[in-house]
C-alpha cells in the first residue's frame, strides 16, 4: 500500500509537479516509480486529496492523468475503493504521442492538404490588405514565442492565434470561416498533443518568414513561405 508510511522498502514519494503539461508529468513520475520498483502491481494509490497535495495540482489535472492511464490499462479505479496499479508497463507520454500519430497520420495529411490550399491564398491576401493593426496582431504570437519555453509554447495556442490573425487580415469572412473549421478539426485530431516539445519550438519559428513577407507587403513571398511551412509539416508527420 503506497499510503503506509513505514514500509520495509523506501516508499514511493511523489514530488510537486512543475511542468506546464501537468498530466504528462504525473504519468512520467508514475512510470519512473514503477521502473524503480517503488510502485508494484496491485498497489493502491493514495487518496485523490493526498495526491493533489503531493503533486500540487488541481483534481481535474489529476483525473486527466489517471483517465489516460486507465484507458491504457495501467490503472484501475474501483468505485469507493480507490485506484490500483494494474500493469507494470506504464507507457510514457512520448510513446503515447507516437501511437496517436500513427493512428491519425492519414487524417493529418489530408488536413494539411486542405489547409495549404486555403492558407497560401490567405497569406497572399493578407499581404495585400492587412491594416497596420492586423499586421501587429499577426506578429504578436511571434513576440510571445521569443519569451517562452518550448513546453509553454505547446501549452498555449500561439499556432492557432497566428493562423487566425492572417485569415482575419485577408479580409474575407467566408475564407476565415473555412479556416476556423479546419483548425477545429486539427484540434479534434490532436495535433498539439502528438508534436514533441522540440518540434513545437521549431514549428513556431517557421512562422517568421510568413510574417515578414506579409509585413513587407509581398504577396508572392508570403504565399511561398506558407507553402514551405506546410511542406515542413508534412515531412514532420509523414515518417
Amino acid at each position: 500500500m503506497l499510503d503506509e508510511p513505514n514500509s520495509a522498502q523506501s516508499p514511493a514519494r511523489f514530488r510537486p509537479v512543475r511542468s506546464v503539461r501537468l498530466s504528462e508529468e504525473i504519468i512520467n513520475q508514475i512510470a519512473r516509480l514503477v521502473n524503480e520498483g517503488r510502485l508494484k502491481l496491485n498497489d493502491r494509490f493514495p487518496s485523490e486529496r493526498d495526491l493533489a497535495r503531493q503533486w500540487q495540482v488541481s483534481r481535474p489535472v489529476l483525473r486527466e492523468a489517471f483517465r489516460v492511464l486507465e484507458m491504457r490499462g495501467a490503472v484501475e479505479s474501483r468505485p469507493g475503493g480507490g485506484r490500483y496499479l494494474r500493469s507494470t508497463r506504464v507507457v510514457e507520454p512520448t510513446d503515447m504521442r507516437w501511437s496517436r500519430l500513427e493512428a491519425n497520420r492519414d487524417a493529418l495529411l489530408r488536413l494539411w492538404e486542405a489547409r495549404e490550399a486555403l492558407e497560401c491564398k490567405l497569406a497572399e491576401l493578407a499581404a495585400q490588405r492587412a491594416t497596420p493593426a492586423e499586421i501587429d496582431a499577426i506578429g504578436r504570437p511571434l513576440r510571445v514565442v521569443a519569451s517562452e519555453t518550448p513546453e509553454r509554447l505547446r501549452d498555449l495556442d500561439l499556432n492557432g492565434d497566428f493562423h487566425r490573425s492572417i485569415a482575419r487580415a485577408a479580409g474575407n469572412p467566408l475564407l476565415e470561416e473555412m479556416l476556423e473549421r479546419l483548425l477545429t478539426e486539427s484540434g479534434r485530431v490532436g495535433f498539439k498533443d502528438i508534436v514533441g516539445v522540440e518540434d513545437w519550438a521549431t514549428l513556431q519559428g517557421e512562422h517568421q518568414p510568413v510574417y515578414d513577407a506579409i509585413r513587407d507587403r509581398d504577396p508572392e513571398r508570403a504565399r511561398l513561405a506558407m507553402i514551405r511551412h506546410f511542406q515542413n509539416l508534412r515531412e514532420r508527420i509523414a515518417g
